[in-house]
């Protein structure tokens, strides 16, 4: 009988053991599963939520629509007419905005008082594919038609175009200028903002009492079919003073948030696609502002460099492998994939010569001709080779040590909050 209550007794024991060893079990898979990995934790911190860039946006849609009305009441015959239209592009529009500046990017229409042919692909050697030229017609009767209407003759060829076509340069100089003109004005109206202007470019601050600065990137474009041409001069290491400042950049934003909204679509819900880039983004921004000087890659790769890695990774990888358990993972290959395009020192555009895309030509609003075969534009053809070598040793260095950058920005990132 003793011998039977002892054996029970170490049954008992036993059992009582392995139901505290599942609760333990239990406890610690919960509590993992509850506590963010580090590269949630930096998504967290570094993202925007829609209602926080929701007011701001709203004001400075106000403060460039009063901008734009004070440059069109200014503008005089030969001027490119501005439109009050506005198109919201860019990361800010895309939810891939990182922390803390806040930068809004709107495309400004501007149209001719001539008609023009817009001349988009270009079969020459010396001029890249992802630029276009704008061929403006020398009508009389249309020159006639505007002398009548203002009075006096247009001077517009004489002022804007370089042998016929439409200067990128002069079209610019020419929106600063009015945007310049229209500040000053708005300064004086307005007593609760201050607007000044960047060097860089009609990047506009705008200042006021107990809120964040905001910055505004302005950019005059012309439209052709659903492609925006946009006065960017060309700035390249290419042979191209002959001709560029007659070059105007071709802008595919339009089709890249219609490509990001039909994603969105097919993911999986609290997809990491996004903070995938973000991060990466988020890291270059890090490193150029912690070190002196910064490494070469945060300086000369360009934010684009990063996302058109970003949209080739978007594209090819399977959307199951976007869930959100796996963002370190996909931060991880997005790192991959930006050495390896640098190994090959090539990247090529995402639409341009994109093949794969011509099913979704017509929902993403893009002419079938603009991703036909042998179109292909290597975005690292305008990189040094020598500048390639130290981004790659650089970025690869920068794997190797991923965790200890991740723990020492989520380590600022605590401190500022």
């Amino acid at each position: 009988m003793e011998n039977s209550d002892s054996f029970f007794a170490i049954i008992l024991h036993v059992l009582l053991l392995c139901i505290g060893m599942v609760i333990v079990l239990i406890r610690y898979f919960v509590e993992r599963k509850g506590k963010k990995s580090i590269y949630h934790q930096i998504g967290d911190k570094i993202d925007f939520s829609s209602s926080e860039l929701l007011e701001h946006k709203n004001f400075a849609e106000v403060i460039v629509k009063k901008l734009l009305k004070k440059m069109q009441d200014l503008s005089v015959a030969g001027d490119p007419h501005i439109s009050s239209n506005i198109i919201g592009i860019g990361s800010a529009f895309e939810n891939l905005k990182v922390k803390p500046q806040i930068q809004f990017d709107f495309i400004v229409l501007i149209s001719l008082p001539f008609q023009y042919v817009s001349q988009c692909i270009i079969d020459e050697d010396d001029i890249p594919n992802a630029y276009g030229k704008i061929l403006v017609s020398k009508d009389w009767f249309v020159n006639l038609v505007i002398t009548v209407w203002y009075g006096r003759q247009c001077d517009f060829l004489g002022k804007m175009c370089n042998r016929n076509y439409l200067s990128a340069k002069a079209v610019r100089e020419r929106f600063r200028s009015l945007a310049d003109m229209a500040m000053n004005i708005l300064n004086e109206e307005e007593e609760y903002i201050n607007l000044t202007f960047l060097q860089q470019g009609p990047t506009l601050k705008i200042e006021r009492r107990g809120a964040p600065e905001i910055l505004v990137d302005l950019v005059p474009a012309l439209k052709d079919d659903s492609i925006y041409l946009v006065a960017n001069v060309y700035g390249g290491e290419f042979e191209l003073d002959h001709c560029k400042d007659v070059l105007w950049r071709l802008s595919f934003s339009v089709q890249e948030k219609a490509f990001l909204e039909q994603k969105d679509l097919i993911l999986p819900k609290n997809a990491c696609h996004k903070r995938a880039l973000q991060i990466l983004k988020y890291l270059k921004q890090e490193e150029r502002n912690s070190e002196t000087p910064p490494p070469l890659w945060c300086r000369r790769l360009s934010s684009y460099h990063l996302k058109t890695v970003w949209l080739h990774q978007l594209h090819k990888t399977r959307t199951g492998q976007w869930d959100e358990t796996l963002l370190e993972e996909r931060v991880l290959e997005l790192l991959d994939h930006l050495i390896h395009h640098l190994e090959l020192q090539t990247l090529h555009h995402f639409f341009l010569g994109n093949t794969k895309l011509i099913k979704q030509a017509g929902s993403l609003c893009i002419p079938k001709h603009f991703l036909r075969k042998g179109l292909n534009y290597n975005l690292y053809d305008e990189i040094h080779h020598k500048t390639i070598a130290q981004s790659i040793c650089e970025l690869k260095e920068l794997k190797k040590n991923i965790n200890l950058h991740m723990t020492y920005v989520l380590s600022n990132l605590s401190a500022r909050h």
